[in-house]
């Protein structure tokens, strides 16, 4: 052990990939988050709170010298394999029948049953967190009162031998956080954080399908908007996600308006299928040129093409643009640099020989 006074210098022994602290609320969380504050180093406590959307989260980890102590974020811990495999992990364990009671001792009202199911989700989720990472650290919130303990999860989480000093320093300090208020925060940000959370749930999910691999015998072809978008709800979450949408707001689209346009001719959707099943589609819209009287124009609207089938993205373009032109239509409008990997389709469409036509402008009024 390093015997040396100071109290914000340690000695470093290697460098370190980011860690994380998962635990159940009420569980020296706070106090842990600043005992692992040490030298250059920064720990968190529940900086997910603070994320809108996966970039944020994965930004977050990118960060040299960063930690954090989480007590929500055990659900997504699939996501932590993927955007930091290397991170060092350690669970902290205290009876659900001690967290609900330490819960309750801080005035949050609560309803008991409720709160109790969910501690006892969280920590289940623990449990598969010791047993599908490596190396994964395991101490008992009641044994977090001995220093030895203390020492095994400094030098598990950070390059610096263990600091007695700074220990004892922080031994007998009661690091609370305020619960209410923390509690008002995720209220406050419940409609964002609920979004982020599908996204991670979502992502999770796709990233558990086989890689990519070609696939024979994808057919193309228009399809009636309503059953499109019976078969499509699937392909529709990994789209709204990649646009930093919810997975669940395509009902939120106007979607009686596409059904109306389809009724009377002005909509196209396109779509991709290997052996029934939909991997991609394109819709667009058809009407009058208001420049001349005989011409008739198209504009793409959502367009999406599965990275399961390499390449699929241009034959869905093709084939969409070949019915067009078999409706009459002149000329399509295409819009790139929007959402998603809308800065990459202007080169995209260019190869399909489309050109810049001008800029889009969008101006909000307020109501």
């Amino acid at each position: 052990m390093d015997a040396s006074p100071t109290l914000h210098v340690g000695t470093a022994t290697r460098t370190g990939p980011p860690f994380v602290v998962f635990a159940l609320p009420r569980s020296r969380t706070a106090w842990l988050s600043r005992f692992l504050s040490y030298g250059n180093w920064q720990c968190g406590h529940d900086e997910v709170r603070h994320c809108r959307s996966l970039e944020d989260i994965a930004s977050w980890l990118a960060q040299p010298c960063t930690g954090t102590v989480e007590t929500a974020a055990a659900p997504f811990w699939r996501l932590l394999r993927k955007l930091a495999p290397d991170a060092q992990i350690v669970t902290v364990r205290r009876p659900v029948d001690e967290v609900i009671a330490s819960l309750a001792a801080t005035g949050l009202v609560f309803d008991p049953t409720h709160m109790t199911q969910q501690m006892h989700r969280l920590d289940h989720k623990l449990d598969q967190i010791e047993r599908r990472f490596p190396n994964v650290l395991r101490v008992s919130f009641a044994d977090l009162a001995h220093e030895s303990v203390c020492a095994r999860v400094f030098e598990h989480c950070l390059p610096y031998y263990h600091a007695p000093v700074w220990w004892r320093s922080l031994a007998p300090v009661n690091v609370q956080i305020s619960v209410p208020l923390m509690y008002r925060y995720y209220l406050a940000h419940k409609r964002q954080l609920t979004k982020l959370a599908k996204q991670a749930t979502h992502r999770m999910i796709a990233d558990m399908t086989p890689p990519p691999r070609e696939f024979d015998g994808v057919t193309f072809q228009p399809e009636p908007f309503a059953q499109f978008y019976a078969d499509a709800k699937a392909l529709f979450a990994e789209h709204l996600v990649q646009t930093d949408q919810s997975p669940d707001d395509h009902a939120r689209k106007n979607l009686p308006l596409m059904q109306t346009l389809d009724d009377v001719g002005a909509l196209q959707v396109m779509t991709a299928r290997c052996n029934g099943r939909m991997f991609g589609y394109l819709m667009s819209v058809i009407a009058p040129s208001l420049d001349t009287q005989d011409a008739i124009m198209a504009e793409h609207t959502i367009f999406f093409a599965s990275p399961a089938i390499r390449g699929l993205g241009m034959q869905l373009q093709r084939a969409a643009l070949a019915a067009l032109k078999a409706r009459g239509v002149s000329a399509v409008i295409m819009r790139a640099g929007h959402r998603g990997s809308g800065p990459r389709l202007g080169t995209f469409y260019r190869r399909l020989g489309a050109e810049p036509f001008g800029e889009l402008y969008r101006l909000e009024l307020e109501h």
